[in-house]
């Protein structure tokens, strides 16, 4: 009897921790929202579904939407500024439970006039909107698995009052340059050991120069490329200095990138071992400096 009951135990217990993952797993269709950190929103959006096709054991959801921008262009306006940057984050609904999602596929993109401008995502479902300002209708898809979830926002792009006189967008608006290592075992590139950081924005009347950065030497070997990308930045810089620094932190020679180049690629050989470099981004008003940047690296 005591047996019969422990294995009854075992079985409810078994039953009820099924019943549990069954729920967790299987819950209808998520919310999702943007954030978008600017002075011209206060906390996040909640984006409103669109198409939707949806099974669980919440029951099963069908909406069907005919013009996805005209849907988007209906919903209430969120006022974003030129490059900036934001995020999508998803929720399970309140009344379902647990961990749903394994890897779902999301995308995004901006409807305008008919016209479909993709957004590029990272890992962590962050993007930044285009320096082109107008009203748009943002459509953002959610698949996993069988279920797919479609969301509509009204998105206004404008420039803001500083953007407007002639100011840079925030420094933390601004896109990084990359800089990465490429070998053969590694074609694609790995990031390496770097310090990128704010010299003086919008207000460089008071800068003098830079300070050279005491950076953790990268390892390389002869044959390496270092490749440093700042193409992603906007507004272009006007200048791009590359500085070459010597072990006692003096400068030993220095070079102006070109105006329509966006990268450098520096292929390493033996003497090229312990050198440390800085380069400097510019921009600039006329003759007047009102922004400057500097990525420093050194090799080891």
């Amino acid at each position: 009897m005591k047996r019969f009951l422990m294995r009854l135990s075992a079985l409810l217990s078994l039953l009820v921790l099924t019943g549990c993952l069954a729920e967790d797993y299987d819950v209808g269709v998520p919310r999702a929202y943007l954030h978008a950190d600017d002075r011209l929103r206060s906390g996040p959006m909640q984006l409103t579904e669109a198409n939707v096709t949806w099974s669980s054991s919440s029951g099963h959801v069908t909406e069907t939407i005919q013009d996805i921008e005209e849907f988007g262009l209906s919903q209430e306006t969120t006022t974003v500024s030129l490059n900036q940057p934001a995020y999508l984050e998803f929720e399970e609904n309140e009344e379902n439970g647990g961990d749903i999602w394994t890897n779902p596929e999301i995308t995004a993109s901006l409807w305008k006039d008919g016209e479909e401008t993709k957004l590029e995502l990272t890992d962590a479902r962050e993007f930044r909107f285009p320096q082109s300002e107008g009203n748009y209708a943002l459509a953002v898809e959610f698949i996993d698995r069988d279920n797919t979830a479609q969301y509509a926002g009204n998105i206004v792009i404008e420039e803001t009052p500083a953007q407007k006189a002639g100011e840079l967008p925030k420094y933390t608006f601004m896109e990084m340059p990359s800089i990465t290592k490429v070998n053969s075992e590694d074609p694609s590139g790995v990031v390496f050991d770097h310090i990128y950081s704010e010299v003086c924005w919008n207000d460089c009347s008071f800068n003098s120069g830079y300070d050279i950065s005491d950076v953790h030497a990268g390892d390389v070997e002869e044959g390496d490329s270092i490749v440093v990308d700042w193409g992603m930045m906007e507004p272009q810089p006007s200048e791009v200095v590359l500085i070459e620094i010597d072990n006692d932190g003096e400068e030993v020679s220095e070079e102006i990138g070109l105006s329509d180049n966006s990268s450098i690629t520096i292929d390493i050989v033996e003497q090229d071992l312990g050198k440390q470099y800085a380069i400097q981004y510019l921009w600039q008003d006329g003759e007047k400096l009102i922004g400057q940047s500097s990525l420093n690296f050194k090799l080891k």
